[in-house]
């Protein structure tokens, strides 16, 4: 035979339920006070240490109350309407009895002579007991009504209990509540993420880390919190601040373009619990091709410290319209191992584009040139952007080629007047030698400079019409005929 752990009677080996109150036969409880499975037979809990309150131990004891003998528990809420149902109970009593007490009467001298004086007395106290019924009545009315808004208050915290107190339910949503509980969102904070902590050792408390975030001041934030399963409750602690002025924290998947199976999670390093998180933290404003950086955080559980990899560089879109920050890689170095995981991880997140070798080579060639062309912009760079730009045409030159140059038209003189060695003039051009040997135009229809012959490859030594509008430059290497119209040149030796 074996008991039933809910009534206590002895019921057959093989039931699968009580014959006795119903109730399923099960060789296991569950613990009041931590909500831990035991053996049916407990009388302390093996997990808790708590004394086990249960019928089958109650059995177990030489004089066993039945079930019906067992006193009954009451919540708070159950014993206060009991105490309030008895006072009530207890004031219409007395006031019945006051109602229906017969008055002694100083002129009681014949039972047969106060017929008359009974009846009016009965019809006296019906009245009155009537009276008091109906105050009676709207009392407890009254009571009912106050009652039912204190359950409303009582189940309300009953609630917010219980979702504190169950562990299944969801980080995020034990996060919220026990910060509303502990008067931490008076800074109006967005919560990011939550991820539990279990733990095999019985030694060690369930933790949940939390980070909640603040983006629209002017001293975005992000904050963590440290909470720790405390028996049926959660004891909640802020474990880091950290602001970033100036800037715009953004902590959502679609923004960071990572897997929310990936980022965040509870991660192992070198033998530590850590919690991996990731954010963007933008200058505020900041679109595309201005500055932008994500942040890669590990917060170490036990020792509450925050090691972080910053990736900065400039935003840009992808194809389907989602930013990311092009960098070169993190701005602080990677010699720990917390960094160096946090490196690897980055690799997963859409929203860093470290660039590759090949891309910073192009980049640097692309930068030299722009910065080549800014040198050369300008009247007074007129010489040396002639030579870059027709490099390759002196070369076809001394090779005998006839080549169309490409001359930059400039709407201001592009020689000092002053440094003048030579001057051709006809109706339409002006042609000059400068003491530097560069041989510069002049059209007269259109008043636009021009340079000819640049001098890199050698000063030119004079200048001559060869033709009406073609000029003879005489260089180093030889001479060379210039057709000022069509911008021809060609070796004339």
């Amino acid at each position: 035979m074996k008991r039933c752990q809910h009534c206590g009677h002895e019921v057959p080996e093989d039931s699968a339920f009580c014959n006795h109150c119903g109730y399923r036969i099960s060789n296991e409880v569950t613990c009041s006070y931590c909500h831990q499975s035991m053996p049916a037979e407990s009388v302390f809990c093996p997990h808790c240490g708590k004394a086990v309150d249960n019928a089958m131990h109650k059995a177990s004891q030489e004089q066993r109350p039945t079930r019906e003998e067992q006193p009954q528990r009451m919540t708070y809420n159950e014993q206060r309407q009991a105490a309030q149902r008895q006072a009530a109970q207890r004031q219409a009593a007395q006031r019945q009895a006051n109602a229906w007490k017969q008055p002694e009467s100083e002129d009681q001298d014949d039972d047969d002579n106060n017929d008359g004086d009974g009846r009016s007395s009965f019809n006296r106290n019906l009245i009155i007991g009537v009276i008091a019924a109906a105050v009676l009545i709207g009392l407890l009315s009254m009571l009912r009504h106050c009652n039912s808004q204190e359950n409303d208050r009582l189940e309300a915290r009953a609630d917010s209990a219980a979702l504190i107190a169950d562990g299944s339910q969801e980080p995020m949503a034990i996060l919220n509540a026990e910060l509303s509980r502990n008067n931490f969102t008076d800074d109006k904070a967005y919560a990011g993420c939550a991820v539990r902590f279990n733990s095999s050792d019985p030694d060690t408390p369930e933790r949940i880390i939390g980070v909640t975030y603040k983006e629209d001041t002017e001293r975005p934030f992000i904050k963590i919190y440290n909470l720790t399963r405390d028996g049926a409750q959660w004891k909640t602690e802020l474990g880091q601040t950290k602001y970033y002025d100036g800037r715009t924290i953004i902590m959502d998947h679609s923004s960071l373009i990572a897997d929310a199976m990936n980022v965040p999670r509870a991660v192992t390093v070198d033998g530590k619990q850590y919690l991996y998180f990731a954010f963007l933290n933008h200058l505020k404003g900041a679109g595309e091709g201005n500055n932008g950086r994500v942040t890669l955080a590990l917060y170490d559980v036990e020792g509450k410290k925050l090691t972080t990899l910053t990736y900065d560089g400039t935003i840009r879109s992808r194809s389907d319209g989602r930013q990311y920050v092009y960098c070169r890689g993190p701005l602080e170095n990677t010699s720990s191992s917390e960094r160096r995981f946090l490196q690897q991880e980055a690799a997963s997140i859409g929203s860093i584009h470290v660039a590759t070798q090949d891309e910073i080579d192009a980049e640097e060639e692309a930068k030299a040139e722009e910065e080549e062309q800014k040198s050369l912009e300008g009247e007074e760079n007129a010489d040396a952007k002639w030579d870059h730009d027709n490099a390759e045409n002196m070369g076809k030159l001394k090779e005998g080629e006839e080549v169309k140059m490409k001359p930059t038209q400039y709407d201001k003189p592009i020689i000092n007047m002053k440094e003048i060695k030579d001057k051709l003039e006809n109706d339409r051009y002006l042609v000059f030698l400068d003491t530097k040997g560069s041989v510069v135009g002049f059209n007269k229809s259109s008043r636009k400079y021009f340079t000819i012959y640049g001098g890199k490859s050698g000063s030119a030594s004079g200048i001559s019409f060869n033709g009406d509008n073609s000029v003879l430059i005489k260089t180093p290497g030889g001479s060379i005929t210039y057709d000022l119209v069509h911008d021809k040149a060609k070796s004339a030796n």
